[in-house]
C-alpha cells in the first residue's frame, strides 16, 4: 500500500507544499515534483486511507468502538495503520 509508505515516510506540510510551489511554479513541473515526491499531501492519500486515519483518531481519543463495528479486514488494516505509524522509518 503506497499510502502507508508516505504516511511512514510523513506527510507534505502546507509550508513544505508553498516551498515546492514556489520553486517549481503552479503547473506541471510543481506537479511532477509532487508525484515523485516521497512524501504525499493528505488530500493525496486514497479515501479508504483516509478513514482508517480519522477512525484511528477516534479511537485514540478514546472513541468506544465495538469488535463489530468493523469488518475482520478493517481492523486488520487499522493495526498495520496502527504499526506503521509508531514504527520509525528506516
Amino acid at each position: 500500500m503506497s499510502d502507508l509508505s508516505a504516511l511512514r515516510a510523513g506527510l507534505c506540510t502546507e509550508k513544505e507544499y508553498e516551498k515546492c510551489k514556489a520553486e517549481c511554479g503552479d503547473g506541471p513541473e510543481l506537479d511532477w515534483a509532487c508525484e515523485n515526491c516521497p512524501t504525499k499531501r493528505y488530500e493525496s492519500l486514497g479515501p479508504y486511507t483516509i478513514k482508517l486515519l480519522e477512525n484511528r483518531n477516534l479511537r485514540v481519543a478514546g472513541y468506544p468502538f465495538e469488535a463489530n463495528d468493523f469488518t475482520y479486514e478493517e481492523w486488520r488494516d487499522l493495526g498495520r495503520l496502527e504499526q506503521c505509524l509508531k514504527t520509525p522509518a528506516l
